[in-house]
């Protein structure tokens, strides 16, 4: 039994990586077959990771057919900004005024270590993975400092959806640098207990991430 579940969770990291960099393609029909032969593992495991992606919106299953991609729509990207603007935006003013001191410290640690990591891939260009997923770690750590359990869950369910679409928009020019001084301004502002500060700045990134997704936030 563990060892099933072991497997299960092998397939679906597998899956969701895969689909995140954009290797499973929209339009076209997989089959549990196909990716049991692939990874070596009998159906049973990849049936469940698939039905488990399917529950996160992230997948289509077709009746006697196999199963393809959701595609991010233009409707999700922009419920996807307009979700972080209400969770993240409480976040950061809560965060520069109100947090009790050593949380936010230990915050800022935490941020400006992410930050650090991050530098290394501004330049690269086939890096877009590995900077999405500092990227996405540093939002998320904006929302866990509050320890409020709903609006954590609440990112945890489009996560995989915002690196799905994150990891696109990288591809544009200077995306990732741009991204970094972005995300430093935010941090800026948070560590001079400025809330007013750090929303504008984080305004500004979710203006230009709208910018890069093709929607108006």
């Amino acid at each position: 039994m563990i060892q099933k579940v072991s497997y299960k969770e092998q397939v679906y990291q597998y899956l969701k990586i895969a689909l995140i960099k954009g290797e499973l393609q929209t339009g076209k029909i997989y089959s549990e077959q196909q990716i049991a032969d692939l990874l070596d593992v009998s159906r049973t495991p990849v049936r469940e990771a698939v039905m488990q992606l399917a529950n996160e919106g992230l997948l289509e299953v077709r009746a006697n057919r196999g199963w393809t991609v959701r595609p991010v729509s233009t409707d999700d990207l922009r419920e996807i900004v307009g979700a972080r603007i209400a969770i993240e935006g409480y976040s950061i003013r809560w965060l520069a005024a109100e947090a009790p001191e050593s949380l936010r410290q230990r915050t800022l640690m935490q941020l400006g270590m992410v930050q650090e990591k991050s530098r290394t891939y501004i330049a690269g260009d086939h890096t877009h993975y590995e900077f999405m997923k500092l990227d996405t770690e540093f939002h998320t750590l904006l929302i866990a400092a509050t320890e409020n359990s709903y609006l954590i869950r609440i990112h945890e369910q489009m996560r995989t959806k915002l690196e799905q679409a994150v990891f696109t928009s990288l591809h544009h020019t200077r995306r990732h640098a741009e991204a970094w001084e972005e995300h430093a301004a935010i941090l800026a502002g948070i560590g001079r207990h400025d809330g007013a500060d750090a929303m504008r700045a984080f305004m500004l990134h979710m203006k230009a991430t709208s910018r890069v997704f093709g929607v108006t936030s």
